[in-house]
């Protein structure tokens, strides 16, 4: 948005012990390593397959234009409700202040779909049930805080410009990226922490 073109990332962050809560250890089973061997192949397929979609397709679509228009529109209020000349126009956002342009790439959509594929992917103790609330909330929780990135780069233009680029590429980028796999993370522990007091009351 604004002035630079980059784009969230959607890619996995390698770590060397595995994921969360599943690393194989020297005495793991075949079985464990398995799990985790699927778990990361069918992570990554997902997500390059979502991307080149998104990329190929979907961001060239009406139903993504509306939802950049919709993220504009939202932000566009919450200005207005603090006191700001506030418009959307399509996707830019006009003030007396500053222009910002919301383009693809902020629009939280590839870190969503990440989150999607790595819940569904996770080798836990979960039913797909079980896993539906997760994934509404955590989609919910990163489309709303596009709108916080969008509304802080707002201000960041009017208040500190020089600074506009730094916040956009190199703090709220990484931070979509990292978003999904704290979600992720949480959700986790707290599902490895229910299936442990599940078996001891048995």
């Amino acid at each position: 948005m604004g002035r630079s073109n980059t784009r969230d990332s959607g890619d996995a962050v390698g770590r060397k012990d595995g994921p969360a809560g599943m690393s194989p250890t020297p005495g793991a089973s075949p079985s464990g390593k398995r799990a985790v061997v699927g778990f990361v192949l069918w992570l990554a397929g997902m997500t390059i397959a979502f991307n080149a979609f998104f990329y190929l397709y979907l961001s060239h679509t009406g139903v993504f234009e509306s939802y950049l228009n919709l993220n504009a529109r939202a932000s566009a209020a919450i200005m207005r409700m603090v006191g700001d000349d506030a418009t959307a126009d399509g996707t830019t956002i006009h003030t007396s202040r500053f222009s910002l342009a919301i383009k693809k790439g902020c629009d939280a959509i590839q870190a969503s779909a990440f989150f999607v594929f790595i819940v569904l992917a996770s080798p836990v103790a979960a039913g797909r049930v079980r896993r539906l609330p997760v994934l509404l909330a955590g989609i919910a929780a990163l489309l709303l805080l596009n709108v916080v990135r969008i509304v802080s780069l707002y201000y960041t233009g009017v208040h500190l410009r020089k600074w506009f680029d730094m916040m956009h590429v190199d703090v709220w980028q990484p931070i979509f990226i990292f978003l999904p796999l704290c979600f992720w993370f949480v959700w986790v522990r707290g599902a490895r922490r229910t299936t442990a007091g599940t078996d001891e009351t048995r």
